[in-house]
């Protein structure tokens, strides 16, 4: 290994030859990697001129890394194990910890370095998500220094908005149950930054209303509240909601405060504005949003370079609040902000923080460590009125998020009257009736908006596109059953946008329905904007789509179906795992049906996702 890099004006605009026989043995000894990490790695290795073996496999398992959701390649998890391998090839095996640091120590790539890797205490990062964490986590830290104190706040005032807007409140002795919702509303008084978490029914839409309207009515001035989603479903999902928790509370609180809670989201694209063929967006440091308190909801699906954008969009003054199950899947790209944030279990709150909401009426567990921060910012929603005590789904969640693999085996194949366990030998009758019950009638309905109904009736979901219990498989065979003359359209056709059209406003992941017009009766693409209100698109003007009877889960997140049935691989997969099937099961509303071997869920329950970032690190 030469000791001197190269400058970045001397970086290689080839490879070197070098790098030829350190990229012919990957190819030949590496299974499950990609072109593009390999020729990274190959002139990262020209960059800091040092072709060598393990800094060529460091660099390619860094950017594979990525792709798996990690920020950053965090050396004591892949420290002395074989990776890549197969049953033709070998994989590499990677150097003890101690030898690995001591190795990529002598190089200069730390933080201060000019270098397009960084090594920072055990994690190896591409330089830009490196810059991506740091720079977010700076903005945290600001905002979490910056809380307000309880001589801030005007206690009489405040107190009195909580009994008008939680009535209970006034009834409870002290000796009471926390109210969380309550609790949650009045900790966004002192915090410029705030996180409420739960799980579905937990009431994450009813508390942030009466959140902001408590600020609206405690501030001496008005607010401009902006509301934000990472997809088109959730943003309108999120509205919805919205609008009917202002409808509970009109007549208890004044127009002028119900007003200023806005009944439109937007998704964070087309909040921070794209530019076409451009990464970044019209909002940024030097162009920020206007407005005083930004809600985003479904936070758990942020990846880590969109949060970091939004935060620069922000002025130092935004009151910053998210919502979020922090069980949930993270997001599909690289980052797990949620969870790295959501800490659990809540190790309690600051005692100048328990006392300022004691002057609200308000008692919170206090943090039992000193070492560490308490999450002020944090307020987990505990009690789902969607899943009550008897609820068999809410049982069942449980049980699959803390990673009770038999116990949710049993509950599943219990007598609860909202879970059906179907063996994997049945799976192929029961879609059949399915397909008969839930989506043919769908054709049949007398109107778009019963047609709409029907569609949220059921929905069949995967954990993979492919295979022959995937999605591809399963829409194929429900369109031969529906569609047997493949018209390219047809009457209740249910599709699913793949990409962002921001020129007809569709975007990923919106849901719509091939329906006749009321008119001549030709076929139109429908897309629902409000309870009951939908918008027309000729079908040549869609932008890309799939015929959607089944999903995969990661597409469902934001969405709410009565009925699920999730169809399990007929293999042990890795992408499988608690979150997956987790956020699956929370999907259904009324009943959940899963199809699949026993061994394929207890392994799925067993297996966890586990992100590496140094974000929380950062942080504390």
């Amino acid at each position: 290994m030469t000791s001197q890099p190269h400058s970045v004006a001397d970086q290689p605009t080839g490879r070197q030859e070098t790098t030829q026989p350190l990229l012919a043995n990957a190819r030949q000894r590496l299974a499950n990697i990609q072109n593009i990490d390999l020729y990274l790695a190959a002139q990262l290795c020209d960059w800091l001129n040092c072709p060598e073996d393990w800094l060529f496999h460091s660099i390619a398992g860094a950017s594979h890394t990525l792709q798996q959701g990690h920020s950053c390649l965090y050396l004591p998890a892949w420290a002395g194990k074989t990776e890549w391998q197969s049953d033709d090839k070998p994989g590499y095996t990677f150097p003890a910890l101690e030898d690995w640091l001591a190795q990529l120590s002598a190089l200069p790539i730390g933080p201060d370095d000019n270098a397009p890797i960084v090594l920072e205490d055990d994690r190896l990062y591409l330089r830009r998500y490196w810059q991506f964490e740091q720079e977010l986590a700076t903005q945290l830290r600001q905002r979490l220094q910056a809380d307000a104190s309880a001589e801030a706040i005007d206690t009489k005032a405040a107190k009195a908005a909580l009994h008008t807007l939680f009535p209970a409140l006034a009834k409870k002795g002290a000796t009471a149950e926390p109210d969380w919702q309550a609790i949650a509303a009045a900790n966004a008084l002192f915090n410029g930054f705030n996180i409420i978490a739960g799980g579905p029914g937990t009431g994450k839409t009813y508390t942030v209303t009466r959140l902001l309207a408590l600020l609206a009515m405690t501030s001496p001035h008005d607010l401009n509240i902006l509301m934000a989603a990472p997809t088109g479903k959730a943003a309108q999902r999120l509205a919805e909601s919205i609008r009917d928790a202002k409808t509970d509370l009109a007549g208890s609180i004044d127009m002028l405060t119900l007003n200023s809670i806005p009944d439109e989201a937007k998704t964070l694209h087309r909040l921070l504005g794209v530019i076409p063929n451009r990464l970044d967006f019209r909002h940024n440091e030097r162009n920020p949003l206007d407005c005083d308190i930004l809600l985003v909801d479904e936070v758990s699906m942020v990846d880590l370079p969109m949060m970091t954008r939004l935060f620069r969009a922000l002025p130092e003054h935004t009151k910053v609040i998210f919502l979020g199950d922090a069980d949930q899947l993270p997001s599909v790209a690289a980052g797990s902000v949620l969870a790295d944030l959501a800490q659990r279990p809540h190790p309690g709150y600051s005692q100048q923080r328990a006392k300022a909401l004691k002057t609200l009426g308000l008692t919170v567990p206090l943090a039992t460590s000193s070492q560490l921060a308490a999450p002020n910012f944090l307020t987990f929603l505990q009690h789902s009125r969607r899943f009550g005590q008897h609820s068999g789904i809410g049982r069942l969640a449980n049980q699959v998020i803390n990673g009770e693999a038999e116990a949710s085996l049993a509950t599943l194949k219990s007598d609860a009257e909202d879970l059906a366990w179907i063996p994997a030998d049945k799976a192929q009758q029961q879609i059949s009736h399915w397909v008969d019950h839930w989506y043919r009638p769908i054709a049949d309905a007398a109107n778009k908006t019963d047609a709409f109904n029907a569609l949220f009736q059921f929905r069949l979901l995967c954990p993979a596109r492919v295979g022959p219990l995937g999605v591809e498989a399963l829409n194929e065979r429900i369109l031969k059953a529906l569609n047997p003359t493949r018209a390219p359209f047809f009457k209740g056709q249910p599709i699913m946008i793949t990409e962002n059209h921001y020129g007809v406003g569709l975007y990923n992941g919106d849901i719509g329905l091939i329906w006749p017009d009321d008119t001549k009766g030709h076929l139109m693409a429908w897309f629902q904007t409000g309870d009951s209100d939908y918008r027309p698109l000729a079908p040549g003007r869609l932008p890309r789509f799939d015929t959607v009877y089944a999903m995969t889960i990661h597409k469902t997140q934001g969405s709410e179906f009565e009925r699920v049935a999730m169809v399990l691989p007929e293999q042990a997969m890795g992408l499988l795992s608690r979150e997956l099937i987790y956020t699956g099961l929370t999907r259904a509303k009324r009943e959940l049906f899963v199809v699949g071997g026993e061994g394929i869920w207890c392994e799925g329950v067993r297996q966890r996702v586990a992100r590496h970032s140094g974000l929380k690190d950062q942080i504390r």
